[in-house]
Order: C-alpha cells, then structure tokens, then sequence
C-alpha cells in the first residue's frame, strides 16, 4: 500500500453518494477500497465509476463488515438520514475515521453517542457541511473574525430550496412524523464558523416557530396517494438562537413552498454587514471536491479538522431542540455543552 494514501469505504450510494464518490476520485492521496450498499444496484453503479475493481457490500447491516475491514481507514457515510448515526457510531467503534452527511443525527442520544464514540477510539468524525467551502463564504468568515466588521451581534441564514421531484419516500416520512428544523447545517455551519462558535462563544438558548403543514399534506398525498392529517413538518420553520455572548442568530427554513432557491450567509457587526447569497449559481460540486481535499489532507497530515465531532454536535443538536422547542409550545430550550 501506498504510505501517504488515505483508504475510503464509501457507505450509501444513492444519487448523493454516486456524486460524492465521483468527486473523490480526483482526488490526490485518497483510494477508495470497498463500496457498501443496501442494494446490488448501487454497489453496481459506483463501481462503474471506479477504473479499478474494489470490494463490495451488499445489505442493510452490511456496513459492518465495510467498517471491521483491515484496509479501511475512513468510511465516507451519504446513506438515508435515519441511518447516519448508526453507521458512523459503528466506524468509530471499529477504530476508523468516519465523515458524515448532513444531518449526521436527529436525536440527542445519538449525538452524544457520536461525541462518546470519538473520544473513546480516538478517531475523528467529520461533517460533511459543503457549504463551508464556497469561497465567498470561506472568505466573508475570515473577514469577520479578523474584525472587519468590529464586534457581530446578530447573523442570519436562510435555506429555500423548493425540492419538487427530489422527495424520496423516507424523507418525506420523516418530514410526517417530525416538526422542527430538521436540516439547519447549510445555514449555520458557516454562521458558527464566523461567530468563532466552539472558539470563543457557544451556542445558548434556542427558540423555534413554524407554520401550518399546508403543503406538506397535499405533498405527502400527492406522492403516496395517502391522506396525511397528521403530518408535522411545517412548510416553513424560523428558528432563533441566542449565544453565550449576547449574539443572535436567525435561521429559516423552507423546501415545501415554490419560492425561489436562496442560501443566504448574513452577519452583522457594529461596523459593517457582510453578506452572501446563493440564488443557485453556485456549483455544489465544487464545494463538495474543495471539501473532500481538504478532509483527506488534513487525515493525512494531522492538521485539525474544519467541522469535528464538537461542531458536528452543536449543529445537528438544533434537530432535536427545535422540536423540543416547538412540541413544548414555542419554548425556549437549551443547547447542552458538549465536550471531548
């Protein structure tokens, strides 16, 4: 084996996963060794991809065996959100560093679980939150934290993506059976990374209010043929943060309604806003082989990772949160504070 190659199971190769293993090819150093899926169809698919043959893993738990592999040292995780956490616990577990869509879990216990798992096999768990690495994003973070806006008291982040034909059946099950911000990261990630988040602030208080399901049931009868009085997702959700520095942070998040695409990055300071807007001509193919080089030369190198274990937690704990705000009557709740 090559001494300065990272060896990568890829779990989950549906249309994300196809794509992430697409883009992972170009890059230098890494050496993608197994592919693991629930379906033979997916396995097939990205070994087309690959120039070379690899192992395959075919089954629902067959990530398992992916994870207790030899030559295996980080499992890439682009599976269904149900099953990230199980997976990536299970690559920990196994001694292997493991990088993990977004949302990496939507409950506590799984998030503490994650925090756990790292600390006790001393191996390192990654978010995969692309959004970090579009470049104007990257550089408005830097500009705010060496004060080019004096002091920030308050940032904004939006997420608009109307999905139409892009519903799979288990996300929306998972929009029926659960209020709440279940996808905040592409908004806060980088907020947090501004804000010095984990550095020199935390996130405190969370307050979260939605709308009325009124799209959300006629999506869900629409695609199931299915009547769906009881579904819970919002078509909007506003979720408010306070910090342990007195900043606050707005998030808003909407993929039910027709409006048009927008991921906004705003914060502003005592003297000045900076501001960012995606109205779509962002390529967020760009941003996920700008993200997976940077993941394989900072495993390889040493050099600490973007978005660890810590902030993986304090990004995904505004699933849980803002559901305990919302099923409590639009209360506020506290962010727990996290430690390895």
């Amino acid at each position: 084996m090559v001494k300065n190659e990272l060896r990568i199971a890829f779990v989950g190769l549906g249309a994300r996963g196809l794509t992430a293993l697409r883009l992972m090819l170009p890059v230098e150093d890494a050496r993608v060794v197994a592919l693991c899926d629930a379906t033979a169809a997916g396995v097939e698919a990205a070994q087309q991809l690959l120039p070379y043959a690899v192992r395959h893993y075919v089954g629902t738990t067959a990530y398992a065996d992916a994870c207790r592999a030899d030559d295996v040292q980080l499992v890439y995780v682009c599976s269904d959100w149900q099953s990230h956490a199980a997976i990536a616990l299970t690559a920990l577990n196994c001694g292997k560093h493991v990088a993990v869509e977004v949302p990496a879990a939507t409950t506590m216990d799984d998030i503490c679980h994650l925090v756990a798992a790292s600390r006790r096999s001393g191996r390192l768990c990654f978010l995969l939150e692309n959004c970090c690495y579009d470049p104007l994003v990257a550089e408005a973070v830097q500009s705010i934290r060496r004060g080019d806006i004096g002091e920030p008291v308050h940032a904004e982040g939006s997420y608009y993506h109307h999905l139409g034909d892009r519903w799979t059946r288990w996300r929306l099950d998972m929009n029926r059976s659960q209020r709440g911000d279940l996808y905040p990261t592409h908004e806060l990630a980088p907020l947090c990374q501004a804000l010095g988040i984990g550095i020199d602030d935390e996130l405190q208080t969370l307050v979260a209010m939605d709308s009325d399901a009124v799209l959300g049931r006629r999506l869900y009868e629409h695609m199931t043929g299915e009547q769906a009085p009881d579904f819970q997702n919002g078509d909007h959700t506003c979720t408010l943060i306070r910090t342990r520095r007195g900043r606050t942070i707005l998030l808003k998040h909407d993929v039910m309604t027709e409006r048009p695409y927008e991921r906004l990055f705003r914060v502003v300071g005592t003297k000045g806003v900076k501001e960012v807007v995606d109205r779509g001509q962002t390529s967020h193919d760009t941003l996920t082989q700008s993200m997976n080089r940077r993941l394989v030369a900072c495993l390889l190198t040493g050099e600490p990772l973007d978005l660890d274990v810590l902030d993986l937690a304090r990004l995904c704990a505004v699933v849980p949160l803002s559901r305990q705000s919302i099923d409590g009557g639009f209360v506020p709740v506290q962010f727990p504070q996290f430690a390895i």
